[in-house]
């Protein structure tokens, strides 16, 4: 059975280092899937992990995540994201950091028109207005990187429906936030 997270949230407030090994056992796979779908070599995948749980470790306290599991998430796929941006020659092909690129052509521009909580408010916003399906799509493929006939396989649809649900969702997503000020 496993601990629970708080459980480990608290073992973590008391800087109990068993809190680490209960993480690893509840959530490894999980974060190894996340950094592995991002940077994809297993070599940097171990490296992302005990990064991230070390980063937890410096985090709780004084934070205390209202969910563990999204927490932990969060911090694995920045320091993927992070790895990967840094690796020289990296293949944009087999990410999808790429497709979401192109909706801001010029990241130094969105972040002058918005705040990042503000950003993240509109996609919040944006992501509830989605359909179940297109949602879990997005998502998915945006926040775990994961393949898109992954994707298809595991909701019993095409790669080219996959596809089509995430181009039509990036386009909405342009719009969404062209209505919330942003100007191309």
């Amino acid at each position: 059975m496993h601990t629970s997270d708080e459980q480990i949230i608290e073992m973590l407030f008391n800087r109990n280092e068993q809190a680490l090994t209960d993480t690893d056992n509840k959530y490894g796979k999980l974060c190894r899937k996340i950094a592995y779908n991002i940077i994809g070599s297993q070599n940097d995948v171990e490296f992302c992990v005990n990064n991230s749980y070390f980063q937890l470790w410096n985090a709780i306290p004084p934070a205390r995540p209202k969910s563990l599991k999204a927490y932990l998430c969060g911090i694995v796929r920045n320091i993927a994201v992070k790895i990967y941006r840094e690796q020289a020659g990296y293949n944009e092909a087999h990410t999808s950091l790429s497709e979401l690129t192109e909706l801001f052509k010029d990241s130094v521009k969105i972040e002058e028109q918005f705040d990042g909580n503000m950003l993240g408010v509109y996609i919040n916003e944006f992501l509830s207005s989605l359909s179940d399906t297109n949602r879990r799509v997005f998502i998915l493929r945006y926040y775990y990187n994961t393949p898109v006939h992954t994707i298809a396989k595991a909701l019993k649809i095409k790669d080219s429906t996959v596809g089509t649900k995430l181009y039509r969702t990036r386009e909405e997503l342009k719009r969404f936030l062209i209505d919330k000020g942003y100007k191309l």
